[in-house]
């Protein structure tokens, strides 16, 4: 597949795959070095996999110390409901963060190109964009199964639903910064490089869903069901070619199932004020205790926003001729390397 510059006109007709990789030899895409996507600078296959190798390790190190360095200073609340779960994502967010950084610096890769997470990734549409993507994908899913009686409410205890759902906020925030550093940030860039974002794509979505294989509840439907997310999230990330659109919508796709519909997430459920939704149909098609995520209409909500955004992108063209509609699949306009 032919690849672009960031001067190409094909670049800038779709723009919202990254053009920030580094050349084989390491330099800074800034530099005046040969950009990643001229032919022969391809990292190499024994490099992609050692950072890979280093990132993983140290990542898995940091996850593990950084909750015993920091948790002395979370211990005061942990008699407060739920604090405990907030402390954790927390602090292996903050693992993560800095396994991610050290790991830059090693390479001596910049922030900004290795994990679309700088201020160059942010802006109005990556946020509205990944906000509104994670949000449609499973609202909309979960409110049809709502309307169709397949979930149906229940009463719960009394409470603020202000102050439910804020907790909710920052319990879910650094979790989903976390999963996407881990999955999507550099490993995703660096898989991106070497062998494409179709190979990053699907790797990363198979990683994403073995990494929920300890939730409760976990089965096979479940896990595919995370794996299908992983691509959607991929998908966001290259549409928007920012880890804060893709950090976005997860976190709104997950907060929407726990904080306005009371649902489990992922097979975690947090009790909720006023109300809980259970389901009344079948697993298959609502997800059953694993969450609306799990289920055939969520599935539908993912793929329908997912062809959304690649329209969005460039990399699907839609004309109409008459009363029929051409749709063109243009991976050529693209880039990915």
């Amino acid at each position: 597949m032919p690849s672009t510059s960031p001067g190409d006109a094909a670049f800038h007709a779709t723009g919202h795959v990254s053009a920030y990789d580094l050349p084989a030899d390491g330099a800074d895409p800034g530099s005046a070095a040969p950009h990643a996507g001229t032919p022969g600078t391809r990292p190499t296959t024994r490099t992609t996999i050692a950072r890979l190798a280093a990132f993983a390790g140290l990542s898995t190190l940091a996850v593990t110390v950084a909750p015993a360095l920091l948790y002395p200073f979370f211990e005061a609340a942990g008699a407060v409901t739920g604090t405990r779960l907030i402390a954790y994502g927390a602090m292996s967010c903050a693992g993560v963060l800095v396994a991610t950084a050290i790991t830059l610096r090693w390479f001596g890769e910049s922030w900004r190109t290795g994990t679309r997470l700088g201020a160059d990734a942010l802006g109005a549409a990556p946020v509205a964009g990944g906000i509104s993507a994670g949000w449609f994908a499973i609202a909309i899913p979960t409110g049809f199964l709502l309307w169709t009686g397949a979930l149906r409410m229940v009463p719960a205890e009394s409470g603020s639903w202000m102050a439910a759902a804020g907790l909710v906020l920052v319990m879910l925030a650094p979790a989903a910064l976390m999963e996407e550093l881990t999955v999507r940030g550099y490993a995703f860039t660096l898989l991106q490089r070497r062998w494409g974002a179709t190979a990053a794509v699907l790797v990363t979505s198979v990683l994403f869903g073995l990494l929920h294989l300890l939730n409760p509840g976990a089965s096979v439907q479940a896990i595919a069901m995370v794996m299908l997310a992983g691509v959607f999230l991929a998908i966001v990330r290259l549409a928007f070619d920012s880890l804060w659109a893709a950090w976005l919508a997860h976190l709104a796709f997950n907060f929407v199932q726990l904080a306005l519909f009371h649902t489990a997430v992922s097979g975690l459920a947090v009790p909720q004020p006023h109300y809980q939704t259970i389901a009344a149909g079948p697993a298959w098609l609502t997800g059953g205790d694993w969450g609306p995520e799990a289920g055939a209409a969520a599935a539908l909500g993912m793929l329908v926003v997912s062809f959304v955004l690649a329209v969005f992108a460039g990399w699907v063209r839609i004309a109409r001729r008459g009363w029929r509609l051409d749709i063109t699949w243009r991976p050529q306009r693209r880039r990915e390397s």
